[in-house]
Parts: structure tokens; sequence; C-alpha cells
């Protein structure tokens, strides 16, 4: 190669003073010197040499060029292209971009061929040009905008009347072309101001009714409003030009680079009386003719009747071809009609058409209504025919048209559907069994009574009674439905025979209403008097149905509801259906000799015993206690206040509950029972709803178990019911119990070492129902899948609503049979259900535990739970995910370790402690910071590996105090470095139950400031786990710490949550690359790649890079090569106590 000074000589010659780089190349070696140029003192400084300079070329090209010019330095800038295309002392220019902070800068490359016939070489010269290279593109664009602009307006001058172009940004404007009418408005053509100068020139111009609107749709932010959704805007208006209405369109248009606005004015004069002329045209072509046509389709025979003469004319339509015929002239319509009338209209109607058919009743009619109409019946051969007759004057007012139409179908056909309306009105009043009126038609009646008694009127007295058959259950049960039906069909022919005059009402399977008014009222006592007679006669004779009946009076002064009067006849019912079974009993238990035994006192002492043992253990609920042989029980006399019940002491006690409780549970009810007492299962435990007193349902958990006798005969039945309305346990939403019974539950069950299989089954992307169909539909469909889940699980366990769309079961199920049934939920709700007219697809997740550890807290086993529900929603599609509760090697519970950890949160986090794994530069390998780890360790357990019990926590509520514990020990520690390694920066991991606290940045910024640490100086890394959280809540704490210099760091990139989209909605310091993606880059180069391609997106957003997972020399060596800050992995440390961790810094030095 040349000496220096040669070479200084020969670039001299090239060299220019705006030069930030200048290449001597070799022609044949191609051997190269590269110096930059001081361009304010001429001089140059060697900066790097080479053995290859094209060579090198496309290597560099590769690293700094941008992506679309790199074509330039790896194939037009080869030695053999520059060699044929530039001769010596020949000069050529490149522009090229350079990537320079993650943007592409515009460079200018200036070639020159050396002329030297002693050597052959080539001067590179390199100029920064961007700013220059820009200032011009953008010229060429607005020159070429402009010259487009032009185009267009000269186009839509042709069109226009007058053009504008309006800055918006300036309000300054231009007038393009104006016409010579336009221009008598002597409106200025050019101006600062547009829309002050509009406003101005429109109140002068402007016809005085379209001022108000043309002055609004001037106004700038009008303007700007109507082009935000459209980029054109239209509307017409009227001007005053020379005392002259001109029509005036104008349009509104806005250009693309939306700052400029052109409007066109355009002269519509002549568009707006050719629409006049056409309106015009249109009104005078509508002739008699087609008046007739309209008028022969609706009538059959239409009178011109002269209101002066009374002479007439009539005309016969011929509705086939839509024409009128003429049939007769008359002399005087009134007499004429009156005559014809006598004989063909129908007896009941012809006084009305007599007095119609008069001139000044029609006169007066016609008064001030353009016409009447009157229907009624003619007799045409013997057969009625319904007419319709309208009267309506002619256009002079001289003459009456009235036209005769023949409605007969149409009146007969609406008759017909009257009827077929007023039939299945009758049906739906009729109760199918009886005959007698149902349900239905008793709530008709109470609106009609209700009216009257609200009424100033006042109510005519009425009684109320209250009818109810007993012993139907046992005859239903022991001899069947059918017997059972006709044993009403007796009961309620009984009842009607005997209130003869009285509408009877079948309101329930074995209740009947009585309402007695007039002679019935008056009889009332005498009535209920034989009603009391037949019923003793039938239960003397053992034959005949057992009616218990009650009856009230209304009382004006007192009551203000007919309920009132119904629920006290109602109460007498009950009171003699008590005496009614005590008088049955009786009979069935009178001896041959004439001993009369009711219930030995032995049995009474027994029951009365059995309830007080009950009272002991089961405080703050219902005691119920039946003597099984006699059908007689005990209850709480906060029971019998609370639901209304006829007293402590009862005889069919079972029949009376079952009347309070709701219609959708006596089913599951009834079968509960029935599998009780024919031996199917060892308890009854359910839940319903159940009536109180007031009418109101509320939920209850009702147990029971069944006493044998010696002979294994059934003996005593009793238990208890827990009222949920009284404790707080229902959810008011759906009815069953909430989060708190759900707790309360686990614990009963753990306390009594019940083993248990838990469910948590949750509805997916709930909120788009919410949107799209309201809240109010949403809780509809949470109550509608809680009443669903119920039935689904029935007798198999108990169901819990939680929180939101969020629901949980209780059974003894097996998993298999859990397993089961979930898929038939999922199918069900896959498929879609109907609510409202609406048809909605539901989407699950579900989560399930076993329990049959005994040694943890109700707590505990509800995270693991929700750890296994958050894996179905976030990992497994809603399949069903169960929380394995294994044992290690050291024979421990996975539940039971969890419970341990749980409890150390309380206990001043006895057992936690940090690890610190170092950060280290990746070209000096110096420790620049470490990263806290949080590890666990107990002398029961050891330490527990952090996968078995950090996503776990992190869903549970207690993670954001500890989380707290973690941020205020790593600082302190960090702080000790502080003070020998000022650059050192704390990273520390948060979850996403710390992030979604509305006081997460404060309490961020309260420990910085109570540990008196440099904000800057800590580094919060988002984890992967903080995928469910709201973006908006996300990047409002990463911008809020981030202004106050707290860095942020995105761990595990390139997986699961974290992508190329977070990072460009989220301001990140550092993007940290899973070590996933670099455990195979010694022997893969797609991984290398993929390094390449993460560190080249991080640049782009001005992001550091940290790659983990650093492991070999051969891993470091590799990863050096890109544009990567920092490394974290085994090769350099594992995660290290706060003491190594100084001492390797220290060493670091």
């Amino acid at each position: 190669m040349l000496e220096n000074d040669i070479i200084f000589k020969k670039i001299a010659e090239a060299l220019l003073v705006d030069y930030t780089s200048v290449y001597y190349v070799n022609a044949v070696t191609n051997e190269y010197q590269w110096y930059s140029a001081d361009p304010e003192f001429h001089s140059l400084h060697l900066e790097q040499h080479g053995s290859d300079f094209f060579k090198d070329l496309i290597t560099d090209s590769e690293k700094v060029i941008y992506e679309d010019d790199k074509h330039i330095f790896q194939h037009d800038i080869q030695k053999d292209k520059l060699l044929e295309k530039i001769g010596k002392g020949d000069m050529h220019n490149i522009i090229y971009r350079l990537m320079i902070d993650g943007k592409p800068v515009y460079h200018t490359l200036r070639l020159i061929r050396g002329m030297s016939d002693e050597s052959d070489y080539f001067i590179f010269g390199v100029i920064n040009i961007d700013t220059e290279y820009r200032e011009k593109l953008e010229a060429e664009r607005l020159q070429n905008e402009r010259e487009i602009f032009d185009q267009i307006a000269g186009s839509l001058a042709e069109h226009y009347d007058t053009l504008y172009y309006v800055d918006l940004e300036t309000n300054s404007y231009f007038e393009y072309s104006s016409t010579d009418t336009y221009k008598k408005l002597n409106i200025p053509v050019t101006g600062d101001d547009f829309f002050t100068e509009s406003e101005k020139n429109l109140r002068r111009c402007v016809y005085p009714d379209d001022l108000e609107k043309v002055l609004e749709i001037y106004k700038k932010e009008t303007i700007l409003q109507n082009l935000s959704v459209n980029r054109l805007f239209t509307d017409s208006y009227r001007l005053l030009v020379d005392g002259e209405v001109m029509h005036i369109r104008c349009s509104h248009i806005l250009t693309n680079d939306k700052k400029h606005l052109i409007i066109c004015i355009e002269n519509i004069n002549s568009e707006i009386s050719a629409i006049e002329e056409l309106n015009e045209s249109r009104r005078k072509s509508i002739t008699y003719g087609q008046i007739a046509q309209s008028l022969a389709s609706h009538y059959d025979v239409i009178y011109y009747v002269d209101m002066k003469t009374r002479n007439y004319q009539e005309f016969t339509a011929k509705s086939i071809y839509g024409s009128f015929e003429f049939q007769e002239d008359g002399k005087d319509f009134f007499y004429e009609s009156h005559r014809y009338a006598r004989s063909l209209v129908h007896p009941d109607d012809l006084n009305s058409v007599l007095s119609v058919l008069s001139r000044d009743y029609l006169i007066s009619a016609l008064e001030d209504k353009k016409q009447f109409s009157l229907d009624y019946r003619l007799i045409v051969d013997g057969s009625t025919q319904y007419t319709r007759m309208t009267i309506m004057w002619s256009g002079d007012s001289a003459h009456f048209i009235i036209g005769v139409e023949n409605i007969d179908a149409e009146v007969r056909k609406k008759m017909a559907q009257q009827e077929a309306l007023d039939h299945a009105s009758q049906l739906a009043l009729r109760d199918e069994l009886t005959g007698t009126k149902n349900k239905n038609a008793y709530r008709e009646l109470e609106k009609t009574v209700q009216n009257s008694i609200s009424s100033k009127n006042g109510c005519d007295p009425f009684a109320v009674a209250v009818c109810d058959i007993n012993g139907l259950k046992h005859i239903n049960d022991t001899l069947g439905h059918k017997k059972g039906d006709e044993y009403i069909c007796s009961a309620c022919k009984m009842i009607c025979d005997i209130f003869s005059h009285s509408p009877v009402y079948r309101i329930g399977g074995d209740e009947f209403v009585v309402f007695l008014r007039g002679k019935d009222y008056s009889l009332r006592e005498d009535l209920m008097t034989d009603l009391s007679a037949q019923v003793g006669e039938n239960i003397r004779k053992k034959q005949g149905p057992i009616v218990a009946a009650g009856i009230s009076e209304f009382d004006p002064d007192t009551d203000t509801k007919i309920s009132d009067v119904f629920e006290r006849a109602d109460a007498k019912m009950y009171e003699n259906k008590v005496r009614l079974k005590e008088k049955q009993t009786l009979s069935e238990s009178y001896s041959a000799d004439s001993k009369e035994i009711y219930i030995p006192q032995q049995r009474k002492h027994q029951l009365d015993a059995l309830y007080q043992a009950f009272s002991i253990i089961a405080e703050g609920t219902y005691i119920y206690f039946c003597d099984m042989k006699y059908d007689y029980s005990r209850w709480s006399k906060s029971a019998v206040d609370t639901f209304g019940l006829p007293s402590n002491y009862m005889f069919g006690a079972g029949d009376i509950w079952e009347k309070h409780i709701h219609p959708e549970d006596k089913e599951s009810y009834r079968a509960s029972i029935a599998d009780l007492f024919s031996g199917k299962s060892k308890g009854h435990d359910m839940q319903y709803r159940a009536m109180k007193a007031n009418g109101k349902y509320v939920v209850c958990t009702c147990r029971g178990i069944v006493l044998y006798d010696h002979n294994g005969e059934p003996d005593y039945f009793g238990g208890i019911i827990r009222n949920h309305g009284i404790q707080g346990y229902t959810d008011t939403l759906t009815g069953l119990r909430n989060q708190y019974g759900f707790f309360d539950d686990i614990r009963s069950n753990l306390i009594r070492n019940i083993e248990m299989k838990l469910v948590l089954t949750g509805i997916g992307k709930f909120s788009e129902i919410n949107e799209v169909f309201g809240y109010q539909f949403g809780n509809l469909v949470l109550q509608k899948f809680g009443r669903y889940l119920f039935d689904h699980v029935n007798n198999t366990g108990s169901v819990y609503r939680l929180d939101g769309t969020r629901f949980a079961v209780i059974t003894t199920l097996s998993k298999e049979e859990i397993a089961t049934r979930y898929e038939q939920l999922r199918a069900h709700y896959r498929e879609g259900i109907d609510i409202n007219g609406k048809h909605v697809m539901l989407e699950l997740n579900a989560g399930m535990l076993s329990v049959d550890n005994f040694a943890v807290d109700h707590q505990t086993v509800y995270a693991c739970l929700n750890f296994a529900f958050g894996e179905s929603k976030t990992r497994r599609h809603g399949d069903l995910v169960e929380f394995y509760n294994d044992l290690n090697d050291e024979n421990k519970h996975r539940i039971e370790k969890l419970h341990a950890i749980r409890a150390s949160i309380t206990q001043g986090y006895e057992g936690f402690y940090l690890l610190y794994q170092p950060v280290v530069d990746a070209k000096t390998e110096k420790v620049i910071g470490a990263e806290a780890l949080l590890r666990w360790r107990s002398d029961e357990y050891g330490t527990v590996a952090p996968d078995h019990f950090i996503p776990l926590l992190e869903k549970d509520p207690l993670f954001p105090e500890l989380g707290e514990w973690i941020l205020r020990t790593a600082l302190m520690t960090a702080k000790k470095i502080l003070e020998k390694d000022p650059e050192f920066i704390m990273n520390v991991n948060l979850s996403y139950t710390q992030l979604e606290k509305h006081n997460f940045v404060d309490m961020v910024l309260d420990i910085l400031k109570e540990t008196d640490f440099p904000n800057e100086h800590l580094c919060l890394e988002i984890t992967e786990r903080c995928r469910l959280l709201n973006m908006e809540l996300l990047k409002n704490a990463v911008t809020n710490l981030r202004g106050r210099g707290v860095l942020i760091a995105l761990d595990d990139f390139g997986t699961g949550f974290s992508s190329v989209g977070i990072v460009k909605n989220l301001p990140f310091d550092i993007i940290k690359i899973d070590r996933s993606f670099v455990n195979r880059i010694e022997e893969d180069e797609k991984e290398r790649e993929l390094i390449k391609s993460f560190a080249g997106v991080a640049s782009t957003f001005g992001a550091k890079v940290c790659i983990e997972g650093i492991e070999t020399a051969g891993m470091r060596d590799i990863l050096q090569n890109y544009s990567v800050h920092s490394f974290q992995g085994y090769y350099y440390a594992k995660p290290i106590p706060d003491d190594q961790l100084f001492t390797m810094i220290e060493e670091h030095k």
C-alpha cells in the first residue's frame, strides 16, 4: 500500500469540506483506509483500515444500512461494476439511508476514480444530507400537491360560480375563480380570516329566512364536525343579488392533509325552477278520472247530491276496471233514501240511518270535519249484510258525496277473530280439571275489586272464603294421582253446591277461593255452617272429601287491599285445618271400648326431648321435629313467626310447609324427601326458597334425618332450617349462597374432617354481553345461569355465587362424574340459551380441587382452587383443570405447604428471604445490577421451589402485602451497594395483583421515600403473568412511575403476553429476552436471527436489551455481536445471597 503522505495527497484532491468520512480504496488489492474529516480545520484523522473493502462493505451494510438500500452496497458498489461503469477521473454520486439511533438518515456517497496511470484507486466521500434531502422531498411533495390542486380547481371552476381555498391553521383564504353574477356581491377575493369575513358577508347577502342556518354551517367548528365523518358536506340556501333571489348550493371539501378547506359555491336557480315546474305539472295532471279510480276501489255505489236542490246522480263502481258507470238521476235524494231504507235496513239500525239521512244533519255533521261514516246492516235476500256509508263534501262545497260499501266480509272476519279470542280467554280463565275458574281468573277478579276499593265511590260489601283439601298428598302417594284428581273434583263439587250463587276459583293444587256478594254474602255464616256440617259428616262416615275453610269480610275502615281480606281468611282456614286434623285423628284413634287415645303422653314427652336436644346443638337455626306415626310436629317459635305457620305444634306440618316452598323448588324438594323416606339417602340436605309471612321469599338450607324404631320403621323426622336472609349468606341477585356461605361451609367441612370436591366455574368474556345487551340483561343471564346450575347439581352438592360471573360447587361426586357433568353444562351453554327473545351463547372456565387434608384453612383451599380456575381461563381454553395436591419426596401435600407459606405472610414473613441474580454489562461484563428473587424455607418443609408457590401466591389477596416486603427488603440491600457502586440498579418483579391495586403507584413512591432510595436506581419488571390486566390501567401505572424516574422493564419478551404490540403501546426502558430464545443459539442460526430481530425492535422503540439464560462462554461470545446492553444467567452467577453479591461486585470492579 502507498505511504500515508501519498494517500493524503490523493485524498486532498477529492476532499470537500462538508465530508464526514473519506475512504481510500486500492482498486487492485481491495485494501482500504478510512479517515474522518474535520471541516473546521481541514484535517484528516485515520480511523480504521482493512484488507478487503468490498467484503467488509457487505458485512457492515447488514448492520447499519436501511433495509431498502442494502442492495446498493451489496450489488451496485462492487469492484467489478465500479471498474466497468466509472472511468478514471470520473465522479459518481449515490444517495442512501444509514440507520442511526433506530432511524433512517439520508447520506450521499461521492465516488471518484483516480486519474493516475501508475495505480488504480477509488476515493469515497460520505456526506450527511438528511436535513437538505428531506426539505427537498417535502418541497417536491408540496409542489406536486399544488399542481394537483390547480388541476382539480381548474376543473371545478367550470362547474361552480366561485371557489375558495382556506388554510385551516391560519384561517387565511383566497378566491380561485368567480362568475360575473357572484362578483356583484362584492366579497373580497382574499383575506386573513375566512370565517370572520364570511360572517360579515353572509349577514349582508343571505336571504333573511335562511340566515340563522347559514351562519351556523359556516362556523369553523361546525365545518370540522361535519367533515369529521365524511370529507364532503353539502347544503343549500338563498342569496339576494340585486334584489333577486339566487338559490345556492355550497360544498365543503377537506383536503388530504386535513390542513386546507375548499369551499365551492354553485348557482342552482335553473335546477330549482325545473323542480318547481315539474311539481306544478304533476299537480295539474291529477284528473277527475284518477279521483274516480281511487273512489271506485273503495265504494260499491256513490251518490252525488246537490245540497240546495236535493237532486242527485247515482254511480255504480266497476271495481274490476277501477271506473264508474252512470246509473240514474233523481229528484230528491233524502226522500228516496228514506223510502228505500225502511224496506232494506235492519230494524235495529233503521232509526240511526234515517236520522243521518237528513240534509240539515249532514251540514251540521260536516261543519268541523271532512267526512264521517256510519256502519249498519242491510237485509238482502233474507240475509244480513254489514254496510258502511261515508259522507263528505265535494270540492265545490255545494254537493255531498255519499259512498256506500259492503264490509260484510271484513266485519265477519273480525267477529270470528273476537269470538276465538273470547273463547281462548275463557279457556285461559277456566280450570281444566274441575271446570271452575282458575288462578288467572282470580287475579282478574282481584284487579277489578281492587279498583273498586281504590275508587272514590267505595266498594260493595263482599267476603272471601278460602278452602283447602285435607289428605290430598296421602291419596296421591298411596292411590295415585288419578284418584287424587277424583278427590279434588268431589271436593270442588261440594264447595260449588254449597256456594251455588258465588264464583268458585281453584288457585292451587288443593286450594279454592269463593267470592261472596249479594245473596250468598247475606247468608255467608249459614253457608259456612253448612260446609262445616258436610265435612264433619264425611269425617264421621269416613267417606267424601275433607275441606278446611276460613272466611273473612271486607272492612272498608281498615282494609285497603283485597289481599288483606284473603290473608285473614287464609289464616282462619289453617286454624280450621288443624282442628280437622285433630278431629280426623281422634276419629281414627277411637277404640272399641270407647277410650279416646289421641297421642300418648310418652310420645309427646319424647318429641319435646328430641326437640330440646336439637335446640342445644343447632343455635341460630330453626328446629323442627315430627312424630311420623302421628304426623304431629313441633317447630321453633321463630319459624312460626317468620313464616306465618299455624302453631308451634302442628298436624300435617309437611303439607303446611310445602305450601311455603317456591313453586320452582317444589319438585326437587319432594324428590329429596321421597329419597329420604324411602331409604335411598341417609339425610335430607338441600337449599330452596321459602315464603315468609309477608309473602317474600328467602333462601333456606334444610338439613334433616330420620330416626327408626326397633322394627326399622320410620319413627321421628327432625332437623334444622337455616334462613340465609337473616345471616347475610345469600346472594341477592341469584338467591344462592354467597362467598361468605361458601367459605363458612368449607370451614365447617374442614373442622368435621369431611372430604369434598370443590369446583369453581365462571362465564368468559361476560363484559361483551353487558356491552351489547346492557347490565340489566347481564344480571338476567347470571340469574338464569345460577338457577340452571342449581338444578344441574340438584341433590349432589351445594351451589354458590362468589363474585361477578363466578360460581362454586361443593360436592362429594367422583372426579369422573364432575368432569362429565361439567362437559354437559359446557355443551348446553355453547349451544346457547334464549332469554327475552335473545339467543346467547356462553363459554365457561372451571377449576377443581379435591380436599382430603384438613390441616389447612379455607383461604389456602380457595387459593389452590382459584389457581386451577385461572389456568383453565388463560391456558386451557375453558377445559376443567384439576389442582393436583400431589405428595413430594417428604410425603407432604402441596396444599399443606401452601398453607404454611401463606401463614408466614401474617407471621412477620418468617421463612421468606431474597436471593439476587446479578446483571452484567454485555461488553465489559461488569456487574451493573441484580434481580431480587423470592424464596421460602422452613425446618419442616425445607426450601420450596419458587414455581411451586409463587404462581399461586400471585393470585392471593395477601400477595400485595408480601410484595411491599419484597420491595422494601430489596431496596435496603441495594442502598448498601450504592455506597460503593453509585451506578448499581436493583430489579424487582411485579405481580398483576399488585398493579391492579388503586394505590400501587403511591405505595412504590412511599417506600422509595421511606428508604431514601434514588428512584432512577430502581427497575420494576412487568412479568408475563400481568397479561390479565386492563391495558389502560397498566399504561397509567407505567407512565406515572417512569415520569418519576423509575425504570420499567418488560420481562419474558417474545412469550405469551409480551409482543411487539405491547412494546408499541407502553414505554419501556429495558426489554428482557426470555431464556427460551437462546438455549440453542450456539447451533441454531434461526435463534440468532430472532435475537437480531428482537434487538432491532428494542432499538426502534428506544429500549435497551437484556438477555436472560446465559449459561456458556459460547453463548456470550455470539450475543456480544448484537445490539445487547446486558446479560443475566448461570454463566455469571446463580441467584445468590446479598453477602455473596457484595463480594462479586467488589471482585468485578
